[in-house]
């Protein structure tokens, strides 16, 4: 650990303490529940398809709340909004649990986005505020070693506790955690809430964009049924779509203090860097969500095996992240991260190979070592992504940078889960091989533009 005195290390140390706590919590609500989505979507009697909504209306708000939630943070306390991020997060959880239909089971995971965005958000915060220099660096990076500990224990832990207790323990396990977050919050001191007077907040941009990408994802998933013209309306989910993105464009040029500066995107660079977390999102994270589905059905995977399957995607986001950041200081940013996606893009076609006859006896082990490879190439540049996002800008819009690019993290995070949904919705023969191709395309296409995008700028 860098030098530090004695009283320094006490009081910083419970910060440290509460945002892995946290931190471990949002990641690990995520990759845990990937593994049950089976569970739950059987729970309610509903279609395999609907289950990719449970983590769907979770990236939505997300979408609308991780702009706000650090000037939230900023203006009345960081201290504040953790404790009150961490109870919300214990209230939607035990709704989760208790819910008694798959609909008021996805807007309870709304309040639980929310909740999640605001927690993560402050808790990053403050151990920005409470460690500086060498000992910030040293904080992060133990900060993003327990959340890459989080990815590896959640899939397998969430298997098993869904197959032994039921999906819904997946939520109540995060009531004692909850609690004990507050207990610990309660040994921080209180910072300050800032006496500056600041612009009004932008709570309208990202509620339209959160909008205009949930009529997108309604539309895809939902609207190809032969039944869609009855329950879902294609023509008006088109136009709010539409009408959601104007709006959101319309607002952020007149804001004065916009969550998406469109200044920033005149920077070639920068439009690079919010390519890469789309289609690293599509290519990459999406998979949890339709994985588990593709192991419990033609694969005939019990949950437990279902839960280290996905092992395979999350265990080199773990182990790989330091010998990327080595590997960014080496190489020129457009074949870095131009290249990690291609390998990303490259495991998808493995993939989709492995998809035409997953009853094989070989399909199961081409398909571990596809995701060891996708997993690996998205733990090379997963982590440099902000960075390299904020350098792209003016110092003075770096959190603005940042906040859009974790931002584009969840809007391509979304509309991949919703590609793929759509494609294996057709029920073909191939839907999972014709899913993981398409897949693959994007993300190889997004990391050419990319790859052109930051040798311009270079």
């Amino acid at each position: 650990m860098p030098h530090s005195t004695p009283s320094e290390t006490q009081s910083a140390l419970p910060v440290l303490i509460a945002a892995c706590v946290s931190g471990f919590l949002f990641q690990f609500d995520l990759t845990a529940l990937s593994a049950a989505l089976p569970d739950i979507a059987s729970s309610f009697s509903a279609q395999v398809s609907d289950q990719s909504w449970v983590i769907s209306v979770y990236s939505l708000a997300l979408i609308f709340a991780l702009p706000i939630a650090g000037p939230i943070a900023d203006r009345y306390g960081k201290r504040r909004l953790f404790l009150i991020g961490t109870l919300l997060f214990a209230i939607s959880s035990a709704m989760c649990a208790l819910a008694g239909s798959f609909a008021s089971l996805l807007a309870w995971r709304v309040l639980q986005g929310i909740a999640g965005a605001v927690l993560t958000t402050s808790g990053a915060a403050l151990v920005a505020a409470a460690y500086f220099g060498a000992r910030r660096i040293w904080a992060f990076g133990i900060l993003g070693t327990v959340v890459g500990a989080s990815m590896v224990a959640g899939p397998p832990l969430g298997a098993l506790i869904a197959a032994t207790f039921g999906w819904q323990w997946v939520f109540w396990i995060n009531l004692p955690i909850c609690l004990a977050l507050m207990l610990l919050a309660r040994r921080i001191a209180a910072d300050q809430a800032a006496q500056i007077e600041r612009p009004p907040l932008d709570w309208a941009g990202p509620a339209a964009l959160a909008i205009c990408v949930g009529s997108l994802a309604l539309l895809m998933l939902e609207g190809h049924e032969p039944s869609a013209p009855a329950a879902i309306p294609t023509a008006w989910v088109l136009s709010t779509c539409f009408a959601a993105l104007a709006l959101f464009i319309v607002i952020e040029r007149r804001h004065v203090a916009p969550a998406f500066d469109f200044t920033l995107f005149g920077s070639p660079r920068f439009v690079a860097m919010c390519l890469v977390p789309i289609a690293g999102s599509m290519g990459y994270w999406a998979l949890l969500v339709h994985l588990p589905q593709m192991a419990r059905g033609p694969m005939a995977l019990s949950p437990t095996a279902t839960g280290l399957l996905l092992t395979a995607l999350t265990l080199p986001m773990f182990l790989l992240p330091t010998f990327g950041a080595k590997l960014a200081t080496k190489l020129p940013s457009h074949w870095f991260f131009a290249g990690g996606l291609a390998i990303v893009g490259s495991a998808d076609l493995l993939l989709a190979l492995a998809a035409i006859d997953l009853s094989a006896p070989w399909a199961r082990w081409f398909v571990i070592g596809a995701l060891l490879i996708g997993g690996a190439g998205c733990a090379l540049f997963n982590a440099q992504i902000t960075a390299a996002a904020v350098s792209a800008v003016p110092p003075d819009r770096a959190a603005t940078a940042s906040a859009i690019c974790v931002t584009m993290r969840q809007i391509g995070f979304a509309f991949g889960i919703a590609l793929m949904g759509a494609l294996l919705q057709r029920g073909a023969s191939l839907a999972y091989s014709t899913a993981f191709t398409v897949v693959a395309v994007c993300t190889l296409g997004l990391a050419a533009i990319a790859f052109a995008l930051l040798k311009h700028s270079e």
